[in-house]
């Protein structure tokens, strides 16, 4: 009578925990049975569902509270987990909500297995990154856009480290280069394209500019191509720095006027 007294006492206590654990962290927390019916879930994916009590959900599916096509995905990899017993670890899904409210998570899933260790279910936990993937999807946007302007200007642009290695320029400048891709000149400088009695005043003059700290604008001068062709531009070349205000590397553009007279 005393053990299951004891045991009884430690049963409760493990219910106290696994109920605490439930109702205050704040990822959705989930148990399935073999058909995908909620067994629990925690009070922040109940939340998430609309619902003001978490055993609403118990015997419901995600059909019932995901868009059709990621209820589908989502019971495809539960039965896939169930057949093979293999977890899935931190995977990052869209999973719009039924009414069709934006949603994304990193999710990780497993087998929900008995005393005897045969799988009864699926449990998982789903920790919520819409507002960082929206973030994520805000700057490659961005991105794009800079890219593209960059790279249908017709002056020349390229920036470098404070090595004088390239580390992005657009196609104009790799056509003065002559050369095909952003591969073929990212982690080079300027002596992998000129002679060195060419690339060394070049390197010195960026050289300039990174200990100085101060910008060259619209500087004319002329440029000599790889084929020894000349051109007469207005250059301009900036300093930029890192989140500490320090100088990393330098911004250089190229307005081409014409050929010297």
């Amino acid at each position: 009578e005393r053990r299951v007294q004891e045991r009884t006492k430690e049963l409760a206590h493990e219910q106290f925990l696994l109920r605490t654990l439930l109702d205050n962290v704040p990822d959705s927390i989930y148990f399935k049975d073999l058909q995908g019916r909620f067994l629990r879930s925690s009070r922040a994916q109940s939340k998430r569902f609309g619902l003001s009590d978490p055993a609403q959900a118990i015997g419901k599916t995600d059909f019932d509270f995901f868009a059709p096509e990621h209820a589908k995905e989502a019971s495809t990899d539960e039965q896939q987990i169930i057949q093979t017993g293999q977890p899935l670890i931190s995977v990052e899904e869209n999973s719009p909500l039924a009414d069709g409210t934006e949603r994304w998570v990193s999710t990780s899933k497993m087998p929900l297995r008995d005393a005897r260790g045969n799988i009864v279910g699926t449990f998982g936990i789903s920790r919520e990154i819409t507002e960082r993937k929206q973030a994520e999807q805000a700057l490659a946007k961005e991105h794009n856009m800079l890219l593209t302007l960059i790279d249908n200007l017709p002056d020349i642009v390229f920036i470098k480290d404070s090595k004088g290695r390239y580390i992005f320029d657009n196609a104009a400048h790799r056509a003065f280069l002559a050369i095909g891709t952003l591969d073929d000149i990212v982690g080079k400088t300027v002596f992998d394209f000129y002679a060195k009695e060419q690339a060394a005043p070049l390197h010195a003059d960026d050289q300039a500019v990174l200990a100085g700290g101060v910008p060259v604008i619209n500087r004319e001068e002329h440029l000599t191509d790889r084929k020894g062709r000349k051109i007469l531009v207005l250059t301009s070349k900036v300093p930029y720095r890192d989140e500490q205000r320090r100088i990393v590397g330098l911004v250089c553009i190229s307005h081409a006027l014409g050929e010297p007279k």
